[in-house]
Order: C-alpha cells, then sequence, then structure tokens
C-alpha cells in the first residue's frame, strides 16, 4: 500500500515552514512497525504534483483550525482524483462536527494506534465498498445522516515509550542547523486560549532515558546546532528535569549541541536554574501574555502575576540565560490602558526578543465559547480568518477585542518600533567584536524598519496608493 501524508500548512509564515511534522513522522514510524512493506511519503506542498508521482492508495491531511480550508482543498482533489482522504489533526479532533463531506471520516486524538487500523481497513477494502466496518476502529470522526458522529473513544497510550521514535528520514527538511522532539504531551495548565491542552486532555511523559536515546540518535546522525523541546512544558517535572540533564551529561550531549525550551514563570526558582546550569542553552521561552493583572486572570487564571513574570525574567537573565517572553493582546474586555501595561512591562523587563499575538479563539477553548457566543465564529466558517499572525490583515481577522480595529493595528505597532529597538541593542551587544558584521546588520535592520515600522489600516494603504 502507498500511504501520502500531508501536513496542511501555510508556507507564507516562516514559523511554519523552519520544522517538519514530527507528528506525521510518529504515525509513519508506527506504520512500518506494523506493515514493514508500506510505501509512505510526508509532503506540505505540491500536493497533485506528489498524487500524480507518487500514485497512492489514500491520503491523510494533518490540520489546525486556520489551515483547515487548505486540508479541505486537499479533500476536494483527492475526491476529484477518486482516491480515498481522511483528516485529522488538532482541528478536527477538538472540533469534529466540522467534518466536512470532501473526507471519507476524521481521526480524532492521539493516532498512532488508529492510524494502524485505519491502514488495515484501507487494505482489505481499498474501494471502501463496506464503510460501516469504519464504525468499529475507535477514534474515528465518520459521517451520518444528521451530523458526524464519533465512534468509541480510543484510550491515551498509557506508555508513551512503546512509540517508535518519528520516521525523521522522511521528513524533507534539512535539520543541520536546529530541529526540535518532544519529551511529553500535554501540560498540567489549562490557559483559556490554548488548544493543545484540550487535545492531550493530560500530561504524560516520555522517561528520561527513551528522551536522551532520541537526542543521541539524533545529534549523531544529523549533527544539529540547536535542539528545541516542543512540549508545552518541558520544566514541570522537576525530578525527571534533572534526570534528563544528567544523562545528557553523562553521553557529552552538552557539549555538542545548545537547548531551547518553554518555560512558566511561576515555576522559575533557584532550584530549576541549578538544574539546567550544566546545559548549554540558547533560549528559553516563556508565554508571560500580559502586564496586566486583570488581562492575566483571564488568559491563565490565579497561577500568575506581573510581578512573578518579572521575577522569573530576572532570575533567568541573571543566570546568563536569553528569554523570549510570548504576549496576547485584544482579549474581550481588555482597555487599551491594560494593551499599554504590557508594552511598558516590555520597555521595563530584560528580554531578548518578545513576540505579541491577538487574541485567536481555537476551537475547544474557553476564548471560542465566548467567541460563538459573540457571533463570530462557526463550525462552517472561513477558517483563515484564525490567523495568528498578528502582522495579517486586522479587517478580515476573528478579534474579540471592543477596541476599534484601526487603534489595535496602532497599538501593535508600537510592540513592533519596541521589537526593533530590542533587535537593535541586542545586535550591538553581541556584534561588537566585528564591526562590519554589525554594519550589515544595521544596514538590513534600517531598510526593515523603515518597512515595518509604519503600520497602516486597508484603507489607510488604499489612500497611499
Amino acid at each position: 500500500m502507498r500511504l501520502l501524508l500531508v501536513n496542511a500548512i501555510n508556507h507564507a509564515r516562516p514559523i511554519e515552514t523552519v520544522y517538519p511534522s514530527l507528528g506525521l513522522g510518529y504515525l509513519s514510524a508506527s506504520l512500518k512497525r506494523h506493515f514493514p512493506e508500506i510505501e509512505i511519503k510526508i509532503i506540505d506542498r505540491e500536493v497533485e504534483q506528489a498524487i500524480k508521482s507518487f500514485m497512492p492508495d489514500a491520503v491523510g491531511v494533518s490540520s489546525v483550525s486556520q489551515n483547515f480550508g487548505r486540508a479541505i482543498e486537499i479533500g476536494a482533489l483527492c475526491r476529484k482524483i477518486g482516491i480515498p482522504a481522511f483528516v485529522g489533526g488538532v482541528h478536527i479532533t477538538l472540533l469534529p462536527e466540522s467534518l466536512p463531506e470532501e473526507f471519507v471520516f476524521g481521526v480524532y486524538g492521539e493516532a498512532e494506534d488508529t492510524i494502524v487500523d485505519v491502514v488495515r481497513y484501507l487494505m482489505t477494502d481499498p474501494k471502501l465498498k463496506t464503510p460501516t466496518a469504519l464504525n468499529n476502529i475507535p477514534g474515528l470522526v465518520i459521517h451520518s445522516e444528521v451530523r458526524p458522529k464519533l465512534t468509541t473513544l480510543r484510550p491515551l497510550i498509557a506508555k508513551l515509550d512503546s512509540i517508535p521514535f518519528p520516521d525523521r528520514a522522511l521528513l524533507d527538511i534539512p535539520i543541520e542547523e536546529t530541529t526540535y522532539l518532544f519529551t511529553s504531551r500535554g501540560c498540567p495548565y489549562k490557559c483559556a486560549f490554548c488548544a493543545s491542552t484540550r487535545f492531550w486532555d493530560k500530561v504524560r511523559w516520555f522517561s528520561p532515558e527513551y528522551v536522551v536515546e532520541e537526542i543521541s540518535r539524533v545529534v549523531g546522525i544529523y549533527k544539529p546546532r540547536a535542539l528545541s523541546f516542543y512540549d508545552d512544558l518541558f520544566v514541570a517535572n522537576l525530578p525527571r528535569l534533572e534526570r534528563i540533564v544528567q544523562l545528557i551529561c553523562d553521553k557529552g550531549i552538552d557539549k555538542k549541541v545548545k537547548f531551547g525550551f518553554a518555560c512558566r514563570a511561576n515555576l522559575v526558582n533557584e532550584n530549576l536554574i541549578r538544574i539546567l546550569k550544566p546545559l548549554d542553552i540558547s533560549m528559553i521561552c516563556m508565554g508571560l501574555e500580559s502586564g496586566s493583572k486583570n488581562t492575566l486572570e483571564y488568559l491563565k487564571g490565579e497561577s500568575a502575576s506581573p510581578e512573578q513574570n518579572m521575577h522569573a525574567v530576572e532570575l533567568l537573565t541573571g543566570a546568563g540565560i536569553n528569554v523570549q517572553g510570548t504576549f496576547i493582546i485584544g482579549s474581550p474586555d481588555e482597555t487599551e490602558n491594560e494593551i499599554l501595561q504590557t508594552l511598558e512591562f516590555i520597555k521595563h523587563s530584560k528580554l531578548t526578543n518578545f513576540e505579541v499575538y491577538l487574541l485567536t479563539p481555537f476551537p475547544g477553548t474557553p476564548v471560542w465559547d465566548s467567541a460563538i457566543k459573540m457571533g463570530l465564529v462557526s463550525n462552517r466558517m472561513d477558517w483563515s480568518r484564525l490567523e495568528v499572525d498578528s502582522r495579517s490583515d486586522l479587517e478580515t481577522r476573528v478579534i474579540l477585542s471592543k477596541i476599534p480595529k484601526n487603534r489595535l493595528s496602532e497599538l501593535l505597532g508600537l510592540f513592533a518600533r519596541e521589537k526593533q529597538r530590542r533587535r537593535l541593542k541586542y545586535l550591538l551587544r553581541t556584534g561588537m567584536h566585528n564591526p562590519l558584521l554589525v554594519l550589515a546588520k544595521m544596514r538590513s535592520f534600517v531598510f526593515k524598519s523603515v518597512a515595518g515600522w509604519r503600520r497602516t489600516t486597508p484603507a489607510q494603504a488604499r489612500r497611499d496608493k
């Protein structure tokens, strides 16, 4: 059997093209364990050409909500050609009722075991003459007369170490500079905006031995300069973290590669810094979200405060660790003054870098429920309106804020100017040993700044043109 797996992404967003889809890599590895003769191809572009050259028996598509429209286009292409297509990923898991006719069925939740049953079914019934047999496969979303329905819930994999390492050989992206891996699934916190924690439902951990064995293989084969742990919260389990660091050092990996990962401000303390000290850490990213107490409470509950966030940044930078903060503006009741509090927080912090996003309602989250009540979203909407990039056209975005869009655009411009100022400061601080390099980077910085600092609304752009 030939199976084509497609990651439906937006190629206009660099962040979506930096790393390949390890999720599809896990599925490929699981399938090859059960079906050694299966042929699998993983792509994220040029789907029609791949279908013509690879001639798959079936196509599986993975998609997040903001790219679900792209996934539907792929499903429509497959239906036109006469190839069965199914869809999986975060979106269909958290909003199964949105399963479109373009797909024969959907896969919801953790899919390493489900995909094996799916392929076994497709092998025995490639023409889908008995679609009712899909009812017997746990973990599917299938069509019914009234609306899509779920089959039996498939239990989560009890022992993550039983999952084979992802099939990186099929991920057609160079990873000599930097790559990533997962060491856990899920997060112990339930931030109002986060779809990931709803997808995984609870936290489970790969063992330290499994994690370091995968790191050792990746470093040995690809020799990347940096590794990112893409867990929701890599440092949540301190005894496990300490064991991972110990094993990394025992194998000498700490001398070969830099590390980066996400952390939470309320978990930062001297003990954590002590555990991390042996590692060469390139960057720690923290979801600080806001400089306003009210907004923070809406987004993260009572487990965070601006003072705690600032203290965490100071502890980490004081230990010589670069910190990137991410922030969210545009909560339903957030005032302009509270947004400016976030800007002031950033200005007074020692953050190396930061990113600011507009609050986006993703299915399965409390923010999505709020957006439904406000009449802003539905199960059959233009999914590209959930774009997370703050630089995208605000006129087409789903925005929960009561602040006028033109003013939101101006506020985003203030953050953009601070980001450029901070970037220049970092270049000057880190490049003084090479004046020519600084001049070259400053020249690039000036051109980008002139183009980027002046943020306009679509109406203003039309007038300027």
